[in-house]
Order: C-alpha cells, then structure tokens, then sequence
C-alpha cells in the first residue's frame, strides 16, 4: 500500500467507499489530473510569479 505507521494520509470517499491514500500517490494523482489540462510547455509556476509581479506593479493581468 506504500503507508507505514506515522505517515500522513488522505481519506476520501468515492463510490460509497472510503479510501485512504498516501500522500505520494494522492500527488502522482494530483500531477496526472493537472498535466490533462496543461500543455507540458507551461508553467504554471513562471505564470504564477509574473502574475504576483504584475499586481505588485499595479497592473492589470493580461488574458
């Protein structure tokens, strides 16, 4: 299962069922939905900071 005792976990319900899920996989889980809707050319984190750059500028983003 990849858990060992004192390790964080996740619980969820889905389907009726509970599941518990290991923080490396709940994140394999998380990267594999996000890379369905980004282009592997993007980043999100480049975009992230030059939005936190234009608000401190006083900018507007740009879309």
């Amino acid at each position: 299962m990849g858990v060992r005792e004192g390790d964080e976990v996740l619980l969820e319900v889905e389907d009726g069922e509970l599941r518990i899920i290991g923080r490396a996989a709940a994140r394999k889980q998380a990267k594999a939905l996000v890379a369905k809707h980004v282009p592997p050319e993007v980043s999100l984190v480049d975009e992230l900071i030059a939005e936190r750059r234009r608000e401190v500028a006083g900018e507007e983003p740009s879309e």
